[in-house]
């Protein structure tokens, strides 16, 4: 009998999801980064502005896409031993909401660029895989 889930199970899940969490680390250093510039006090009239603006919203979620390509860039750079294909490439989208979603509970850390798990950051984040991952998807 024909199962439709078990390519599921050769997926390399784990590996996919280091390549989540080193993408989501690097986006919060992003994140980090950007608030403290936001704190200079030259700067901080012009960062409140922009982020207070109605352009704030195309703004975050440009970094949610930017995630999603980040997470290709990693894939490809630094984990050959995974076979990019379109599977993969689906398998990395949840791994990279999982990441996204308990960065979501982390407190410690402000939240400027890096958008909390919600449906648009997460339509966002699938465009960005593939946006990144044309290439990869034959």
């Amino acid at each position: 009998m024909f199962d439709p889930l078990r390519r599921l199970k050769y997926l390399p899940w784990i590996e996919l999801l280091q390549v989540s969490l080193f993408t989501i680390g690097i986006a919060i250093a992003f994140d980090w980064l950007f608030f403290q510039i936001a704190t200079v006090p030259a700067i901080r009239p012009t960062i409140a502005q922009l982020l207070n603006s109605p352009f704030a919203f195309v703004i975050v979620l440009g970094a949610a896409v930017g995630v999603g390509a980040l997470g290709v860039a990693v894939m490809e750079r630094w984990f050959r031993q995974i076979v990019i294909s379109n599977s993969s490439l689906w398998a990395l989208v949840p791994c990279l909401a999982l990441w996204l979603w308990l960065r979501s509970f982390l407190v410690v850390f402000p939240q400027l660029l890096l958008p909390p798990l919600t449906f648009e950051s997460f339509i966002c984040v699938v465009l960005g895989v593939f946006w990144k991952g044309k290439p990869y998807w034959r």
